[in-house]
């Protein structure tokens, strides 16, 4: 089951990084567009780039990071790879946040996906910082919320449409919403699951002592 879940993940991830990658041509779009004179700024369109660039390596190496035969087996390449994550999630929550300010429907909408970006670096910080001190098992589990909010990638393109085109909301309302419903149930859900993991192996060494 665990194995099932992982490539759902890493299928969804590859199809939104493959969905992402129209907005690296360096053409206006209509994202863009909506931006009004702030999407010619250079500084505007440096943070844009290194987010939607540096976001899709986050979103596509994740999945590589919670493969235990790849963990086990190439320990170097896992290493590479997760050092790769690190730096892809903490330049892009940082640009993230400073294009947030500039998202459209703001104040809400800012609010909610400059949250995400403080989440975002705070989690794969705290995840980094726990493999130098050699606290494996608190690496592993702040690496899991890491993904979770890296993740939000996913979930904001599955909500979005479910919301405009299923529930014929108004983008406003939707986009909105979703600037939070994208990630935050995502961490909710990651940390009952911890949680539940956690338990089952204090009750693991419990009947094992």
């Amino acid at each position: 089951m665990r194995q099932l879940r992982l490539a759902l993940c890493l299928f969804l991830a590859v199809g939104i990084a493959f969905v992402s990658m129209r907005f690296l041509d360096f053409q206006p779009k209509d994202i863009l567009l909506d931006k009004g004179a702030i999407a010619d700024h250079p500084l505007y369109l440096i943070g844009f780039y290194t987010h939607v660039g540096l976001g899709i390596l986050a979103l596509l190496s994740g999945p590589f990071q919670f493969m235990d035969k790849l963990r086990v087996r190439q320990l170097t390449w896992h290493r590479t790879l997760g050092k790769v994550y690190v730096v892809c999630c903490l330049l892009s929550g940082l640009a993230g946040f400073g294009i947030a300010w500039f998202a459209n429907e703001r104040w809400v909408t800012s609010f909610g996906f400059a949250a995400l970006a403080v989440a975002w670096v705070w989690t794969t910080g705290r995840a980094y910082r726990h493999i130098r001190a050699g606290q494996v098992e608190l690496h592993r589990q702040w690496m899991y919320r890491s993904f979770a909010l890296t993740f939000a990638a996913v979930t904001l393109r599955l909500w979005l449409p479910l919301m405009t085109f299923g529930l014929k909301w108004s983008f406003a309302t939707s986009y909105q919403i979703v600037s939070w419903l994208c990630w935050v149930p995502n961490l909710l859900l990651i940390e009952i699951w911890l949680r539940r993991q956690r338990k089952e192996a204090d009750f693991q060494r419990a009947v094992g002592g």
